[in-house]
Formats: structure tokens, C-alpha cells, sequence
């Protein structure tokens, strides 16, 4: 939920325009308004559109195109879990993207390393031929040469997360085992090197920073190193690990307002938008504790894995639960199109306790909200 100031919506605004993406300036209208403020949204999906008998059908989606992976990150499911590794080809995420129907906005990220699936980059060029806005996150640490990183530029995601465990290399690859922060660096400079080079607007450089027992301290000076990269950023997005499971819940630290405030504070002096995500968002929004259920907006994301699977949203991704989601997926969209699935008796369902303040069976990992009563939020 990016908590950006309007001049810096605006100015990322100015990149649309100038650039002339007029279908995204036009898709953002049914975007943002569910999405940048949490009351605001959860008040028309859960109240004032209901009350209408409106149940409006998701404008954004989630496709998981990999869950190919070369590294062994200490705080990531993916190390730990059984399941086979497998791409999604071209053909079976056009027919999802379709079948949809152009979804809006489309995050093409999940539990891998993306630029393992040959077809990445041809997903990316069908979702922009249709003015879909993008989101998308890699941890640069794949690209084969120039050429590629022109590439993905000349595609033109809108949003080009790149994702961080430290800003050291021994902090780096003590989290990201098998990485090379070396590397990932030098991408990332090269990245903003040949956008300015080749005069494009996008794809707009934002980071992903995921605070671990060992990231925690460094995040100070990764916020020296955005700032030496002397570029446009829409946001670093500073997110705590969300579950705390098993194999990973050694590396699990906790964040209170006094580390919120120096971040933000950091942040402020050089004019880069923070937003604190997910679980930490009881310090971040000073509140005594997290929202309430009925107050969840994120069901309007749904996530798709590999699989076909239907997930209500990417919020119990990384619980090291995957064959648990699976048997509560709410449909599978390689079998029948997600408008089917979204509109049957089980999803209705899930909205309808969601709305009514309780926890769905589908949701009960869910890191953002309190799934039963808390005093301070009646």
C-alpha cells in the first residue's frame, strides 16, 4: 500500500503522459482507488458496492510464471518445500491472461527466479501489447548480458522491482545463498546506465528490501546505495519476513516505531518513498494492532501459481505452505477461466465472511490483518 506523497504519485503520473500510455493512465482509474488507501477500499469492496449488489470482478491478477530457482535463500519457502520446480509456458499464460479478460494491472512474479523460464520476456510483451499495467520483481542476478537488460527496457514494464537481502555482501549472501551481490550490483547500475542511455521512461526502478536477523541494520546503507544510483525510484517497498516458519524462523527479527522512524527519516532526506509492508503494518501505521479482517482489500488480487492454483491473495505466500494452499485453492484456471472460478459458490463465500469480519478457511495465514476480534479496531 504505498504510502507516497501526491506530488510523487503525480510526478510518476508525468512518465504516462509523456511517454503516451494513455490505456494505463486510463486502466490506473479502476486501479489505484482500490488499492493506495486501505480504508477507502475496503469501504466500497466490502460495504458500499455490496449494499449495491455489486461483487466487482478483480481488475488485477497475479501469475506466478516460475518456481525455477538456482538459490537457496534462508528465509524463503522455496528451499525448504518438495515440490517439483516447473515454468509456465507462453501458451498457458496467454490462455489465464485472456481468459481473465486483460486483466488491469498484472504482477508476474512468485516463488522463483523468473528469468529462468525462456518465455519471461514474451509474457511481459503480450501483457503491455494490451496497455496492462506491469509489476514485476527479480533480483537481477540472471541477466546474460547488455542485450537483455535492453530487452527488458525496450519491453517497458511499468514497475521494475529489484529485490534486496542486505546491503553488504556478506549480509547479501549470507540470506541469498548461491547469489553473487557482486553481481547483482553491477546489473542493477547497468540497468539504470542503459535506460538513460537509450532515453526511456520505463521500466520506473523501485526495490524490494526484505529485513532478515542480518539485513536489519544495513538498510541505512541501502539507502545510501539508492541514492548513489542517482535515478527516478517509485518506491522501496521494506518488508519484514512475513511468516515465520520452521525451517526459517531463526532469521526472523522484529521492527518497532523507533526503526520505522529512522527509515523514514533516512528516506526523507533523500526524497525516496518508503512504504513499511504487510506485517509490520502495526508499527507503520501506529496502529495498537493490525486491521481487522472485513477491512481486507488484497482478495482483489488474486494469485495464480505455476499450477493453475487460485490463491485469494500473495499475502500467505512464503508460510512454507504450499501443498495446504493447494488443497484450499479456489479453483484451478487451466481447467476453467478465472471469471468461473471467481464467481462460484466457494469464492462467493470466502467474500462473504471476509465481509462479515470473519476468517475464511482460506485465509487463516494471513500476515496482515487480525483474524479475530481485537478491542482497539471495533
Amino acid at each position: 500500500m504505498p504510502s507516497m506523497s501526491l506530488k510523487h504519485k503525480l510526478k510518476l503520473l508525468s512518465n504516462f503522459f509523456l511517454a503516451g500510455r494513455f490505456r494505463e493512465i486510463y486502466n490506473m482509474f479502476w486501479v489505484y482507488p482500490l488499492w493506495w488507501n486501505r480504508k477507502y477500499a475496503s469501504f466500497l469492496l466490502n460495504k458500499f458496492l455490496p449494499n449495491l449488489g455489486i461483487d466487482l470482478f478483480p481488475p488485477f491478477l497475479e501469475i506466478e510464471p516460475t518456481t525455477l530457482c538456482n538459490m537457496r535463500c534462508v528465509c524463503c519457502e522455496h528451499t525448504y518445500w518438495k515440490e517439483p520446480s516447473k515454468n509456465l509456458t507462453f501458451e498457458q499464460f496467454k490462455k489465464i491472461f485472456d481468459d481473465f479478460g486483460k486483466p488491469k494491472w498484472l504482477g508476474l512474479t512468485g516463488i522463483g527466479s523468473s528469468y529462468l523460464n525462456k518465455d519471461y520476456h514474451e509474457m511481459m510483451r503480450y501483457a503491455k501489447s494490451k496497455g496492462t499495467i506491469i509489476e514485476v520483481f527479480d533480483h537481477f542476478a540472471h541477466f546474460n548480458d547488455d542485450e537483455q537488460i535492453k530487452e527488458l527496457i525496450e519491453i517497458g514494464p511499468d514497475f521494475q522491482f529489484a529485490s534486496m537481502y542486505g546491503a553488504s555482501k556478506k549480509s547479501f549472501e549470507s540470506v541469498c545463498v548461491g547469489s553473487d551481490y557482486d553481481t547483482i550490483v553491477k546489473n542493477i547500475r547497468r540497468f539504470v546506465e542503459l535506460k538513460k542511455e537509450m532515453k526511456k521512461r520505463f521500466p520506473i526502478l523501485n526495490f524490494h528490501y526484505i529485513i532478515t536477523k542480518d539485513s536489519k541494520e544495513e538498510i541505512l546503507d541501502f539507502l545510501d546505495f539508492v541514492h548513489s544510483l542517482d535515478t527516478e525510484i517509485g518506491e522501496i517497498l521494506v518488508t519484514p519476513m512475513l511468516h515465520g516458519f520452521k525451517e526459517a524462523r531463526k532469521f526472523e527479527t522484529r521492527i518497532d516505531k523507533d526503526y520505522v522512524d529512522k527509515v523514514n527519516e533516512k528516506a526523507k532526506q533523500y526524497s525516496i518513498p518508503i512504504t513499511i509492508n504487510m506485517s509490520a503494518k502495526q508499527e507503520a501505521e501506529g496502529l495498537i494492532c493490525k486491521p481487522p479482517i472485513r477491512n481486507c482489500k488484497e482478495y482483489i488480487m488474486p494469485f495464480i501459481f505455476v499450477t493453475g492454483h487460485v490463491t485469494p491473495c500473495c499475502g500467505q505466500n512464503e508460510a512454507n505452505a504450499r501443498v495446504w494452499q493447494k488443497k484450499l485453492s479456489l479453483g484451478n484456471v487451466l481447467e476453467k477461466p478465472f471469471r468461473e472460478i471467481w464467481y462460484s459458490d466457494k469464492y462467493k463465500q470466502m467474500r462473504k465472511m471476509i465481509r462479515n469480519n470473519q476468517c475464511p478457511p482460506e485465509c487463516k495465514l494471513c500476515p496482515a490483518y487480525e483474524k479475530g476480534e481485537c478491542e482497539n479496531n471495533k
